[in-house]
């Protein structure tokens, strides 16, 4: 039996495909758990909608109608992403932010859903929390790592994220002291957004990155790609979460120590976040310090 993670006053949650369509019996199985909580869900119209060929989502006005309307209907507290896949950049102009910041609504997911928590971080529009999706929730909310990252992620005065279970051991890169924003992103995502406006200022931050079934020579493009744009020098850290099937650990071991002399704040690896089933669920700007390869939560929401 798992225990509710999510705050009383979430009760009803809008299940939206803001990239690739998901399984039916995912959202059938994400349905049956919050229902368990008393949670009501509403899945939009469009969720199934068909997609034009592999790996492309379903038409663009499609998918924003279905978040638009959730943002209009007064009885939805959250929004759940239901899977990631290529997409949800494609919505950025057409999302109504006035109404978000507005209904300050918290919108969940990760992977390609970078795209859209960058856009909501950068327009401090709404909640923007790293977390499983549909097609992962049920069995992910098992691993208490999980349960207690994203009630903390979604309530933090129920717990706490930082500091992490002294088993998860972290690789010290590049020792020091740093405090900022956290910035939970993949890799990928993040460097196909920059340039546009829907990026935040990384000045001071701590940013957290992870990548899947990457060759190690795109790794290394897409850290190359943001040491040229300066983030590498603006953060104040820089954390490495999963990066699986992205090379063997040597190679990896051999580019986050090629890039760590470019940060001017602490550089560690290990980090559980990422595509893996025992994950960290983090809210973008919650406010951590590093000591000592140590991170600690500095703010409650």
């Amino acid at each position: 039996m798992i225990e509710n993670p999510f705050p009383r006053h979430i009760r009803n949650v809008a299940i939206v495909s803001l990239a690739g369509k998901p399984k039916r019996d995912a959202i059938a199985s994400t349905c049956k758990l919050l229902k368990s909580f008393g949670i009501r869900t509403t899945v939009m119209p469009n969720v199934f909608a068909p997609e034009p060929g592999e790996k492309l989502p379903s038409n663009c006005e499609l998918r924003i109608s279905d978040f638009n309307s959730a943002l209009k209907d007064k009885s939805i507290d959250l929004i759940l992403s239901s899977r990631g896949g290529y997409g949800s950049a494609q919505l950025l102009d057409k999302v109504d932010w006035a109404l978000l910041k507005k209904r300050n609504l918290p919108v969940l997911g990760y992977s390609d859903i970078t795209a859209f928590h960058l856009a909501m971080f950068a327009k401090k529009a709404g909640i923007a929390i790293s977390s499983p999706m549909t097609s992962e929730l049920p069995r992910a909310l098992r691993h208490p790592l999980v349960w207690d990252s994203l009630s903390s992620s979604l309530s933090p005065a129920s717990g706490k994220i930082f500091p992490l279970p002294e088993k998860i051991k972290l690789n010290i890169i590049k020792g020091g002291k740093a405090a900022g924003r956290i910035i939970p992103v993949n890799l990928t995502v993040l460097s196909t957004m920059l340039g546009t406006r829907y990026v935040p200022d990384f000045k001071g931050a701590v940013l957290l990155i992870e990548d899947l079934n990457e060759p190690v020579y795109k790794i290394d493009r897409y850290l190359t790609q943001l040491q040229l744009a300066g983030i590498l020098k603006d953060v104040s850290a820089l954390l490495f979460g999963n990066f699986r099937r992205c090379g063997n650990e040597k190679e990896k071991v051999e580019i986050f120590a090629k890039f760590a002399g470019i940060v001017n704040g602490p550089v560690i690896s290990g980090i559980p976040f990422g595509h893996i089933s025992r994950r960290l669920c983090l809210r973008f700007g919650s406010e951590v310090a590093i000591d000592n390869g140590k991170i600690f939560a500095l703010q409650k929401f």
